[in-house]
């Protein structure tokens, strides 16, 4: 993927097939949706919302929507319009300005109701780890999964331990995400730290370190959504206006 902003060269443009996080603002009410890149070119953007969306069907022309996709380590905001709806789940935007780099991803959590399933990998090499990972699949409905309140980040997530966990274990996340539609993500991830270690369910804190790169851009669309529907409304459109 393209490198962020140096020198006077412009931040890139989330590139076609990328996955992108569509925010908009439409008289004092916040949507988020997910959507994927089709076409970029300097001053159009055409997207493919992952369902279609009641929402999207009120968004007029020339309305402001703010695009969220990842540079590397980076969140990158840009600011566009809308210029023509191609169909119910297609529409085309232009650019307003050059994209600017918003936090990273370590810096963007967000507390959230989930369904997760963490087991303790066998062995210490992340790479095995996923490759045994993807040879396990697991049922959504699968009795493994509990429903708790998780803090979970572009990056990592943090979760009451059913079971005793060692600093630097490789483990294997199960997360179900409630999107539209429902989503399973498959992470492996190293513990990196305690958190109340003498009660009786533990926090654990774990960093991720191999997924594919469609489940992370659902854990960040899930991050934002969960963001976006707690802070208000005055302090969004400041985040979004000014990138910060």
């Amino acid at each position: 993927m393209s490198q962020t902003k140096t020198g006077s060269h412009p931040a890139p443009l989330p590139e076609e097939d990328q996955q992108v996080t569509i925010v908009s603002v439409r008289e004092g009410h916040i949507s988020v949706l997910p959507a994927r890149v089709l076409v970029t070119r300097p001053h159009k953007i055409a997207l493919s919302l992952d369902a279609p969306s009641a929402e999207a069907q009120r968004w007029t022309d020339g309305q402001t929507l703010t695009l969220l996709y990842t540079v590397g380590e980076h969140i990158m905001r840009l600011r566009t319009e809308l210029r023509e709806r191609v169909a119910d789940d297609r529409v085309t935007v232009e650019p307003i300005g050059d994209a600017k780099e918003g936090d990273r991803r370590d810096f963007r959590r967000a507390d959230l109701d989930a369904r997760i399933r963490i087991k303790r990998c066998e062995t210490k090499d992340t790479a095995i780890a996923r490759e045994q990972q993807l040879a396990s699949q697991l049922a959504e409905d699968s009795p493994e999964f509990e429903m708790q309140r998780i803090n979970l980040s572009g990056s990592g997530v943090s979760f009451e331990a059913r079971e005793p966990f060692e600093l630097d274990d490789v483990v294997d996340v199960r997360i179900v995400l409630e999107m539209r539609p429902r989503r399973t993500v498959a992470i492996i991830g190293r513990v990196v730290r305690h958190v109340k270690p003498d009660a009786p369910r533990p926090i654990v804190a774990v960093r991720f370190a191999e997924l594919s790169e469609a489940d992370q851009d659902a854990v960040i669309y899930s991050v934002f959504a969960a963001h976006f529907a707690t802070v208000g409304l005055s302090e969004l459109e400041d985040e979004l206006s000014t990138g910060a």
